[in-house]
């Protein structure tokens, strides 16, 4: 199972950027049970940079160290907002579709 992490928590090195400031996204724990059905999902990227296989980044995002270069899978913010899980899962997919046809 593919290993995906949305990344809404990043270190800038002084303080930490969240997609979170959006106040219509504080219950990431329904984002990840949603996606739990179809992937192996974290949502703690300080915590799981190490053990994960690709990013989910909200776009635009503050700028973050990808330590790992990890591959990153742009999804608009605005998805989050409306907690559209339906069509973020679009992207993911629509992503790992193209992935193989390389």
């Amino acid at each position: 199972m593919k290993k995906i992490c949305f990344v809404l928590n990043v270190s800038s090195g002084i303080n930490y950027g969240s997609v979170s400031a959006f106040p219509l996204i504080k219950n990431n724990g329904d984002l990840k049970k949603y996606f739990s059905k179809y992937y192996d999902v974290s949502i703690d990227y300080i915590k799981d940079k190490d053990v994960v296989d690709f990013l989910v980044v909200p776009k635009p995002f503050a700028p973050f160290e990808n330590e790992n270069n990890l591959p990153i899978i742009e999804v608009p913010t605005i998805l989050f907002m409306k907690k559209d899980y339906k069509e973020i899962k679009s992207y993911v997919d629509a992503y790992f579709n193209n992935e193989h046809q390389k």
